[in-house]
Formats: structure tokens, sequence, C-alpha cells
């Protein structure tokens, strides 16, 4: 059985039992802490923050604790991956009271400009149909706002895996491997990555190579000209 085979779900997600499971060891939290460092010194006091394909929930229970001002959102479309995310969060907090939903990627169930941030990590390459999901990501927040995509990147020179193991301390033959095995399935060329984003966003959106190994890729909502039109929004539930 190949690792692809396991696969499986309207989105090609991964069982919520293994990403339960990766996302509890010690490489993808080290990827999750590069990550929030990003998202911390990124979002303004009391963010609404929207994750797309949040599966079990691990990024925005580091964040959470991190930045406990922030509103965070967490949506899948597995309604186990939600169900992981509610029991692993243990109840409600009143410091930090994270949102979980079950709802598709591609039809979000929020009304327009309701988050500052729309966020989704290395969930966009199994999006059946990405420019739709780009586009939700964008309706959802609000003028001057931001969609950011992370993605693994599939061309990495060895030098970055070098470097990569490097700063984290870890064998640089057991994460080049690594590295090797996961991209060939999951992970996005710069042409594919760059035909999705010019559909979806314009020319209002950047494509930056992060963290050695990861492609960040950032859209903005226009600012709104005019004074008139609808109020942003709290996020609620359609």
């Amino acid at each position: 059985m190949t690792l692809t085979s396991i696969f499986r779900g309207k989105h090609l997600e991964p069982p919520p039992w293994l990403y339960a499971w990766m996302a509890r060891g010690s490489l993808l939290r080290m990827i999750y802490r590069r990550i929030n460092a990003d998202l911390a010194a990124f979002l303004p006091a009391g963010a609404q923050v929207l994750d797309v394909g949040t599966g079990p929930g691990y990024l925005l229970g580091y964040l959470g604790e991190r930045r406990p001002d922030l509103d965070l959102w967490g949506l899948d479309l597995a309604p186990a991956m939600i169900r992981r995310a509610r029991r692993r969060q243990g109840g409600p907090n009143p410091r930090q009271p994270l949102k979980w939903v079950v709802a598709d990627a591609l039809a979000l169930p929020f009304p327009a400009q309701a988050f500052d941030l729309a966020l989704a990590t290395f969930s966009f390459h199994n999006w059946p149909q990405p420019v739709t999901g780009l586009t939700e990501m964008l309706r959802v927040v609000r003028p001057g706002g931001h969609a950011w995509i992370y993605e693994m990147q599939r061309q990495v020179p060895p030098a970055a895996i070098k470097a990569f193991a490097r700063e984290e301390k870890l064998p640089f033959p057991l994460v080049y491997l690594g590295f090797k095995a996961t991209s060939r399935h999951h992970a996005l060329q710069t042409e594919a990555f760059t035909h999705i984003l010019q559909e979806a966003g314009g020319e209002g959106w950047q494509l930056r190579p992060v963290h050695h190994l990861f492609w960040r890729a950032e859209l903005q909502r226009p600012a709104r000209q005019s004074p008139e039109g609808p109020s942003p929004v709290r996020p609620h539930l359609d």
C-alpha cells in the first residue's frame, strides 16, 4: 500500500487518524512554530482569523496559546477532523474560545468581509477547484484583508533542505528523504501555483519562498475606494 492509496474523500484528505498522528509529530510542530511566528508578527490585536482545512486544529491551538487576543476559527470538510479538534481543545476556554466548523473550502459558510486573514496550510493542493477556493477566501476577508496559503515547494535545492535541517538540528539525510518522499505528491511547482494565483487574484498576489522548503502565497483584497458599501461584520455562520 502506498501513501497516496490511503488518502480518501472528496478533497483527497488524509484520514483523520493519520493526519492527527502526523500533526502530533515533532516535525510538524516545528513547522507550525515557524508559521505561528509569521502570524503572530503580522496580525493586529484582536484580529479575526479563519484556518481553512484546519484538520485536528493543532495550528490554531498553538497560535491561540501565543496570541490569546485573536478570534480564531477552524474549518474542515471532515466531521471527524473537527471532532478531534474539539476534543483536543478540552472544552470551552474563556481566554481563547476557538470555534470549529464543518464545511467545504469551496463554499465557505460565512458572510463577506468577516475576517482579517483567511489561512490555509498544506491543504490547498488537495482542493479540486483551487481558484474557487481562493476566491472564497478573498470574499470572506475585509477590504485590505489577506489570504495566505502555505504549501511545500516542489523545486527545492539540497542546500535549502540542508539549511532547514541545520536550523532544526535534524539529520540532513532524514530530512532530505522525508521531504523528497512527501513532496512527490504534496508539493506545488512554481508554474502551477503562479497560474492559479493569476486566475484568482489578478495582480494582487505575491508568491514568497519561506522557511527554506515552503511557499507562502499572499493575496490581498483591495481596500474599499469609497466610504459607501457594506461595513465589515463579525464572523458568524450563515
